[in-house]
């Protein structure tokens, strides 16, 4: 037997079944690894795919626009709430004149100064209950770590609310 001969040609002098059983081997190892090379190749190309949604110019843009609509939101409800503040101290001036004693106001104006007040009281609370929630979005973006970067301001707004519960 010669020595110099490759392993083809040993399993060819073999039989064709040896021959066939190698080529077989070889096929399944070159797809195995074949196979898990693509899969590795796959990860790193939805890696990619995932920083080019979260980073790329595109979403960039999109979350520092996102902060700038919602802090002008939110200076927008501070106004808001400033007005309707106002509203409530206003009907207090509106019906001083008739003394600091409700009781002795006629009873149609304390039905009328009550309903007014209740009134101004729950709008105020609607209102600063809408600036809630803008400035808890705001404040839950600005901790997740792929917004943080494009948030317009470091200092996050307060949430105001306590304050009407009297």
């Amino acid at each position: 037997m010669d020595l110099n001969l490759n392993s083809y040609e040993k399993a060819a002098g073999k039989g064709p079944g040896a021959l066939l059983w190698k080529v077989f081997l070889l096929m399944l190892t070159a797809s195995i690894v074949l196979g898990i090379t693509g899969y590795a190749l796959g990860w790193f190309g939805e890696a990619a795919q995932v920083a080019k949604e979260e980073f790329g110019p595109r979403a960039m843009l999109d979350k520092y626009e996102w902060f700038i609509n919602q802090a002008n939101s939110v200076e927008k409800m501070d106004r808001d709430v400033t007005l309707y503040e106002n509203r409530v101290k206003s009907i207090e001036q509106q019906y001083a004149g008739y003394g600091k004693n409700m009781a002795q106001w006629p009873p149609h104006i304390q039905v009328q100064y009550n309903r007014e007040k209740q009134q101004a009281r729950e709008d105020l609370i609607a209102v600063a209950s809408q600036r809630n929630n803008l400035v808890r979005d705001y404040n839950s973006q600005s901790e997740k770590f792929n917004w943080k970067l494009f948030q317009t301001d470091p200092r996050k707004p307060k949430e105001r609310f306590h304050e009407y519960l009297y």
